[in-house]
């Protein structure tokens, strides 16, 4: 049997490229940080901006609770209230910009690593930008119900994250800032997937997600450690 040379290296270039832009997205749930093309920086801006709107509109609601003016199941209240709200401007924007007649132009790549035409975006706030961010559903149904279950999921995430709660069930304040900020960044994640843009799975073929289910893995698993916290506070 013939070894490999040592020499021969385990990813090439056009391979590391491909590598370098689909494990921040997959890790991430979907942001495309590092794209094949020449973006303008808005297009970055734009994805950090809507990563972080789940934790902007839990940070409402915890900023509330520990002024001591909501109680915790009204500040979860609050936040899902904003992050449905959220979700459903988010979808709607995205269906406005569907239906609106701008075709994105496109230069097509000859790498085949690249996974992506290059677009020409011509503004911050543009049809062709919005579609390229917020691909959309493909069914109202999913529009709804996915818009829903990021409501619910901020809200039981904030409820879970509070401070407060986090220091008397752990007693460490160095734990408790851990825990807030990396749980808010899996919430994020999970948001970020359900709503926006769905990172491309490995394993499986995208056209046989045919009903949408990918977006849902990643809140799923989230309901599930939020869940039983919570269920045993």
């Amino acid at each position: 049997m013939r070894r490999m040379s040592p020499d021969v290296p385990l990813l090439n270039d056009y391979k590391q490229d491909f590598f370098l832009k689909r494990f921040p997205q997959t890790v991430l749930g979907g942001p495309r940080l590092k794209l094949g093309f020449c973006a303008p920086p808005y297009i970055y801006v734009n994805q950090i901006i809507l990563f972080l709107i789940p934790w902007i509109l839990g940070g409402v609601g915890t900023l509330f609770y520990q002024l001591g003016i909501l109680e915790d199941y009204y500040t979860a209240a609050l936040s899902g209230g904003l992050m449905l709200f959220s979700a459903f401007v988010t979808q709607l924007t995205s269906l406005y910009a569907r239906n609106k007649s701008v075709t994105v132009e496109r230069m097509l790549t000859a790498d085949i690593l690249a996974e992506e035409d290059e677009h020409e975006f011509t503004s911050c706030a543009g049809a062709e930008t919005i579609k390229f961010l917020i691909p959309g559903k493909k069914y109202i149904a999913n529009t709804i119900f996915h818009s829903v279950l990021a409501g619910i999921l901020c809200g039981l995430g904030t409820w879970y994250l509070l401070p407060n709660r986090l220091t008397l069930l752990y007693g460490s304040m160095v734990g408790t800032a851990l825990l807030f900020v990396f749980g808010w960044m899996t919430l994020c994640i999970g948001e970020y997937s359900l709503i926006v843009n769905t990172a491309t799975e490995t394993a499986t073929f995208q056209t046989q997600d045919t009903y949408e289910i990918t977006p849902l893995m990643r809140p799923l698993y989230i309901f599930f450690f939020v869940s039983v916290d919570l269920a045993h506070r």
